[in-house]
């Protein structure tokens, strides 16, 4: 454990920051009480991409200023397949991945909210004051400038900086970064990995695209639902410091060449021309 400097609004306290990654509460019932102040950032952060590093680097800039730990919320499952958007929702990281990309990045303490049907109902307002103010005592919040929230995404970076005007905090929305043209999204590196581009997605995440996995002993890995997986094909990957070659079927099959019984990270670096 590392002791770090924490501001609790009249002295300077130490706080125990985790060293292998920072805490990570399942449901706001995990977070400890009086555990604020603190700036906070929102969002799914799946994949924790370029665009996402930048927003979450204002955050941490930010907490760091005022002497205050960084707390990042996410949800769980995505928003888009409880509301029933229709859109590729694929698993880019898994909440215990993103917490570790995130603590690398500097935060604190990560809050993953269980999206529910009845979560997706709460509105705005009631968003607002239950996590952000009684919860967390948020003192700054950054989101990306296109985040929602709230019933029906009523939520948006205005409704924060009004919102914040009443319950003492600051909101700031910040611009994604753009990759080639395209907004530096989620939805691009999902785009690239459907259609094989591999080294589209490394170039928008800032690193490979990671799956990890369980490989039994031919090979084929099992992996959780819903995870994204480049189109059917012959890719060059890393395990470790391995390099090995992984074949992608239509049915989104993966065989790891050699088998490497036991779990896996697995890092898509080119596909090959077959």
């Amino acid at each position: 454990m590392n002791a770090d400097a924490r501001y609790d609004g009249s002295e300077t306290v130490l706080l125990d920051r985790p060293s292998s990654g920072p805490f990570l509460w399942n449901g706001l019932d995990e977070v400890p009480a009086g555990w604020g102040p603190c700036v906070v950032t929102l969002g799914v952060f799946d994949g924790v991409h370029k665009g996402h590093s930048t927003v979450i680097g204002h955050a941490v800039r930010a907490g760091r200023a005022r002497g205050l730990p960084t707390v990042l919320v996410t949800f769980d499952p995505h928003p888009a397949r409880v509301v029933g958007i229709d859109r590729d929702t694929a698993t880019l990281t898994t909440v215990e991945r993103r917490a570790e990309l995130v603590h690398e990045l500097g935060v604190d303490a990560v809050l993953v909210l269980p999206f529910t049907p009845e979560l997706a109902r709460v509105t705005a307002d009631s968003f607002v004051d239950r996590v952000l103010v009684r919860t967390l005592e948020a003192r700054e919040v950054v989101v990306g400038s296109n985040f929602t929230f709230g019933h029906k995404g009523s939520g948006t970076v205005d409704t924060l900086r009004e919102l914040g005007r009443n319950h003492g905090f600051r909101a700031h929305g910040v611009n994604l970064t753009s990759v080639r043209d395209h907004p530096n999204s989620s939805t691009h590196v999902r785009t690239c990995l459907r259609s094989g581009d591999v080294r589209a997605a490394t170039h928008a995440l800032g690193r490979p695209h990671r799956i990890d996995a369980y490989c039994d002993t031919t090979g084929y890995l099992r992996l959780p639902a819903g995870t994204a997986i480049p189109a059917a094909g012959l890719y060059v990957a890393r395990t470790g410091t391995d390099t090995v070659h992984v074949r992608v079927s239509p049915d989104g099959a993966i065989l790891l060449l050699p088998p490497s019984p036991g779990a896996v990270n697995l890092e898509f670096l080119e596909r090959r021309r077959e």
